[in-house]
């Protein structure tokens, strides 16, 4: 395996904790407040800001140098610009299309994350598998907010969250 890189790693894992946060009150208020809540001012600018936050924690990743960077590199740009797609036409258009276009973005983000799970295997089994499979609980349970069951998303985004959290706490102490 080529040398990878632990500070890119961690950076990365940071700014992936940050935006699984403001996706975990998005998914919330969604939750609460309805289908229909996806259109409305605020979710959309969450929904800007962890496009925005996508940027550098793909350029983290990207440096990390990780395992099968190809996946990631492939099938993380193809999200952020099926994501960004859908934002433009929910914000401007305030059309459903654009927040069907983001979910189906949302796809590719646990293909991209094989690499991200392949590399935090070899920190810690549990957590990447934890990070790995809450990615995917979470995009698979995007679909049932159509039928006001978006409590699977809502767990996939904790399980998600875990898994950064326990590898962010190992990474201080093995990967220092």
């Amino acid at each position: 395996m080529k040398y990878m890189n632990p500070r890119y790693l961690r950076q990365g894992n940071y700014v992936s904790l940050i935006a699984s946060l403001i996706i975990f009150f998005g998914l919330i208020y969604l939750e609460i407040e309805g289908i229909s809540y996806a259109l409305s001012s605020t979710f959309l600018l969450l929904m800007w800001i962890v496009w925005v936050l996508a940027l550098p924690s793909f350029t983290y990743y990207h440096l990390t140098r990780l395992e099968k960077p190809k996946i990631m590199d492939y099938f993380a740009i193809l999200a952020i610009i099926i994501t960004l797609a859908g934002l433009i036409i929910a914000t401007f258009l305030r059309e459903f299309i654009g927040i069907e276009i983001i979910v189906a973005g949302y796809t590719f983000e646990p293909i991209a994350g094989i690499s991200i799970y392949l590399t935090a295997n070899k920190i810690n089994k549990i957590f990447s598998s934890l990070f790995f499979w809450g990615a995917v609980i979470f995009t698979a349970g995007l679909p049932l907010y159509l039928v006001n069951f978006g409590y699977v998303s809502i767990i996939g985004d904790v399980i998600k969250m875990l898994g950064i959290v326990g590898l962010l706490s190992l990474s201080r102490k093995v990967l220092a």
